[in-house]
C-alpha cells in the first residue's frame, strides 16, 4: 500500500465564522479583492464582509461579476480588477461559482498568460499564486477545501477543472448560518454535488484509506441530512451536518479526484451553461451507478453506498430511486432533446480533454458506454 495524504488549510467552522474574515485576511494581505456574485452585494452579505475587512484595516474592493458556471471572460474581467486594484489577497464569497472564480482570478492576476492556459495545463500555475480565502455559503462544491477551479470556455465548449495546490484556499471559513436562506432547489443541487463527490471519490481508482475515511462519513452525513435539509432549510443542525459533509467531501476528492459521473457533467455543462452542475450530474447518475455497480473489486462500496441511501432496497439503481423520490430536479438536459449527433459529440469528448480523470472511474468505459448511460438517462 502506497499513497500520499494533505489536509487542506486552515479551516474556520461554526455558526457566525464569518466575523473571523478580517482576522483571517490581514495574515494574508492588506489588500483584498472580495469575489462574489451580483446577489451576494444586494442581500447585503458583501457588505457584512467589508466591515469585518475594514474593522481589521485591510481595505478592499469588489468585484460582483461572477456568473454560473464560471468563463473565461469573466474571470478575465475579475483579473483585470486585482491587478488595477494591486489586490494582494482574494477572497471568494458565495458557492462554488463564486470560490472557483476567485482561485482563478489569484492565478491570472499573478501569472502572465490569459487563464485558459493555465486552466487546460497549457502552462504550469506556480507559486506566484495570490493568497485565497474562501468564505462559502452552500453546502455543494467543496470548493473550498480542494485545489481545483472549473473554468468553462464558451468558444470551445469545454469546462475542465484546473488543478493545482497553490489554488488551495489558505484559509476556508464555513459559516453554516449563511446556509440557512438556501432555497429548495439549491440545497438539492448542491446537496447532490456533496453525494456524487462522496461517491465518486470513494470509488475513484486513486483512492486510498485516508480518502476513503473522509467519502464514507460524507456519504453517510449526506444521507442522514440532506433529506433534512431539503424539508427544512432553517434547521441549523441538519446545515451543519450537510456543511461539514461537503467539506469532508472536498478533502476526499482533493486526493482521490471524481470519475466518469463528473466528466460527462462537465462536458454537459461545457455544451449547455444553463444547465447548473448538481442538474446535469443527477439526470445522469443512477444510470452511471448502475454502470459503475459491475465493479467486483469496489463491490462492498457499493454496498455501503446502497445501503446509506436505503436499508432494502434491491441494487443500487432502486435505492437511488427511493432515496430521491420525494426531492425535485429540474432535469433540463432532457428539455434539450439533444440529438444523436450531440450525444456522440459529448460521449467523444468524455475521453478527451478530461481523459485522466475519466481513466479513475471503477470500471473501464468508452464511447459507446457513455452514450448508453446518456441515452438510457435522457428516456
Amino acid at each position: 500500500m502506497n499513497f500520499e495524504f494533505a489536509l487542506p488549510g486552515k479551516i474556520i467552522f461554526g455558526p457566525g465564522k464569518i466575523s473571523e474574515t478580517g482576522k483571517a485576511a490581514a495574515g494574508l494581505g492588506k489588500k483584498a479583492l472580495l469575489v462574489c456574485d451580483p446577489f451576494c452585494v444586494t442581500s447585503g452579505l458583501a457588505g457584512k464582509v467589508l466591515k469585518h475587512l475594514d474593522a481589521s484595516n485591510v481595505k478592499a474592493l469588489v468585484f460582483s461579476g461572477v456568473v454560473p458556471n464560471p468563463t473565461t471572460a469573466s474571470i478575465e474581467s475579475g483579473v483585470l480588477e486585482a491587478r488595477k486594484g494591486k489586490c494582494d489577497v482574494i477572497i471568494g464569497l458565495g458557492g462554488g461559482s463564486s470560490i472557483d472564480t476567485a482561485k482563478a482570478i489569484a492565478v491570472g492576476a499573478s501569472h502572465p498568460e490569459p487563464i485558459w492556459n493555465y486552466a487546460i495545463g497549457k502552462t504550469p500555475v506556480t507559486d506566484k499564486t495570490l493568497p485565497v480565502i474562501a468564505i462559502t455559503t452552500t453546502s455543494g462544491t467543496g470548493s473550498h477545501c480542494t485545489c481545483f477551479s472549473v473554468i468553462t470556455n464558451p468558444e470551445t465548449h469545454q469546462k475542465p477543472g484546473m488543478g493545482s495546490p497553490y489554488i488551495l484556499p489558505r484559509i476556508a471559513i464555513v459559516d453554516p448560518e449563511l446556509m440557512l436562506s438556501m432555497p429548495r432547489a439549491l440545497t438539492a443541487i448542491c446537496g447532490f454535488d456533496v453525494f456524487s463527490h462522496g461517491v465518486e471519490a470513494y470509488t475513484s481508482n486513486a483512492s486510498n484509506p485516508m480518502s476513503d475515511m473522509f467519502a464514507e462519513k460524507a456519504i453517510t452525513l449526506c444521507s442522514q441530512y440532506l433529506p433534512i435539509c431539503y424539508k427544512d432549510g432553517k434547521n441549523l443542525e441538519a446545515r451543519e451536518m450537510m456543511a461539514l459533509a461537503d467539506t469532508y467531501a472536498g478533502i476526499a476528492i482533493c486526493h482521490a479526484v471524481v470519475s466518469l459521473g463528473h466528466v460527462v457533467a462537465h462536458v454537459i455543462g461545457g455544451h449547455y451553461p444553463d444547465i447548473s452542475h448538481g442538474d446535469a450530474l443527477f439526470t445522469i447518475y443512477r444510470e452511471v451507478l448502475v454502470f459503475n455497480s459491475k465493479s467486483k473489486p469496489m463491490a462492498n462500496k457499493h454496498g455501503f453506498i446502497s445501503r446509506s441511501m436505503d436499508e432494502s432496497s434491491d441494487g443500487i439503481g432502486a435505492a437511488f430511486d427511493k432515496f430521491f423520490a420525494d426531492f425535485a430536479f429540474e432535469k433540463k438536459l432532457i428539455s434539450k432533446r439533444p440529438d444523436s449527433e450531440k450525444i456522440g459529440r459529448i460521449s467523444k469528448e468524455t475521453f478527451t480533454y478530461m481523459k485522466g480523470i475519466a481513466d479513475l472511474n471503477p470500471v473501464a468505459a468508452n464511447e459507446d458506454d457513455v452514450k448508453v448511460i446518456l441515452e438510457k438517462s435522457l428516456r
